[in-house]
C-alpha cells in the first residue's frame, strides 16, 4: 500500500511542479507591447454603433421623415392607450 501511495504522491508532485514552472515562465517572459497589438489590417477602423451599419444620424432622419409622412401631432399621444396619460383614470378609481 505504501508503494502505491509513494507513486501517487510522486506523480502529483511532478504535476504541481510542472504547473508552477509553466506559470513562472509565462509570467517572466519578456514581450514587447508592439508585438501584442492586433494587426491593424485585421482590425476594423469603424468603432461603436457604426460598425453594424446603424448610423444614429441617418436613423433619426429616417424616423423624422416617417413621422412627417404620417402626420404625427402631440395630441395624438394623449389619446393613445400607451401614451403618457395612460391609466390615470383607472388609478384614480382604484384609490377610492
Amino acid at each position: 500500500m505504501s508503494g502505491w501511495l509513494f507513486w501517487i504522491c510522486g506523480i502529483g508532485s511532478l504535476i504541481v511542479a510542472a504547473a508552477l514552472i509553466e506559470a513562472y515562465v509565462k509570467r517572466n517572459r519578456n514581450r514587447n507591447l508592439a508585438d501584442m497589438r492586433p494587426d491593424p489590417d485585421k482590425v476594423s477602423k469603424v468603432g461603436g454603433i457604426e460598425r453594424y451599419g446603424l448610423d444614429p444620424l441617418a436613423m433619426a432622419q429616417a424616423e423624422h421623415q416617417r413621422l412627417e409622412k404620417e402626420g404625427w401631432t402631440a395630441t395624438r399621444l394623449e389619446n393613445e392607450p400607451n401614451g403618457p396619460n395612460a391609466g390615470k383614470e383607472d388609478k384614480q378609481d382604484e384609490r377610492r
